[in-house]
């Protein structure tokens, strides 16, 4: 019997050891560019953020007789737009953390009804505007593509969410008004509360 334990206690170590060699070796994949697949990349083209970038994307412009000036247009908006889809992903995975961590006693409807109007709320603000997000870096690739990051710092990525949190507590009467049930809009209250304080 003790041997068929330590039989076990072997091989879960072995399987921890094995677990931990394939998440370094994920980390250390080479990056190669999308249009020029034989060629290394910067690790920041194949989505590794740099230090000190709290949420990035790259946005891509293939190689365009309009010149270097419009490809850098075309790649920063694609980056922007990604940007922003991943920022709008965020933050409703953070609203919904704070909705079922503060909505205890609620119906599916009310728990619907606030998760739909925050959903709303932080579409239509990081549609309207996603401040100072920036560029970080540009990259020509061999097969005359360019590459490009934009991103946000944690403190500028934190006002962008409080921007949401504040735009959602505003009462926007369009919205608001769908919230005729008293226990929603308590609920909301809580969550928003909650929010503020990450």
């Amino acid at each position: 019997m003790k041997k068929n334990y330590f039989t076990v206690a072997i091989l879960v170590f072995l399987s921890g050891c094995q677990s931990n060699d394939t998440v370094k070796n994920v980390q250390q994949i080479d990056c190669f560019y999308p249009d020029a697949v034989t060629v290394s990349a910067p690790r920041w083209i194949c989505d590794v953020m740099p230090d000190g970038i709290e949420i990035g994307a790259v946005g891509y412009s293939k190689k365009s007789v309009a010149g270097l000036s419009i490809m850098r247009d075309i790649a920063t908006n694609d980056a922007r737009a990604r940007l922003a889809q991943q920022f709008e992903s965020n933050v409703n995975t953070l609203f919904k953390q704070a909705t079922q961590a503060n909505m205890v006693s609620t119906t599916d409807n009310v728990s619907e009804e606030v998760t739909e109007y925050f959903e709303t709320v932080t579409k239509n603000v990081t549609s309207r505007t996603l401040s100072n997000s920036r560029v970080i870096v540009t990259q020509r690739s061999p097969g005359g593509g360019l590459y490009t990051l934009v991103g946000m710092d944690k403190v500028t990525y934190d006002a962008n969410l409080a921007k949401v949190v504040a735009a959602a507590g505003q009462k926007d009467p369009q919205l608001w008004n769908k919230f005729n049930n008293k226990k929603a809009a308590e609920n909301l209250e809580a969550v928003l509360s909650s929010l503020q304080k990450i």
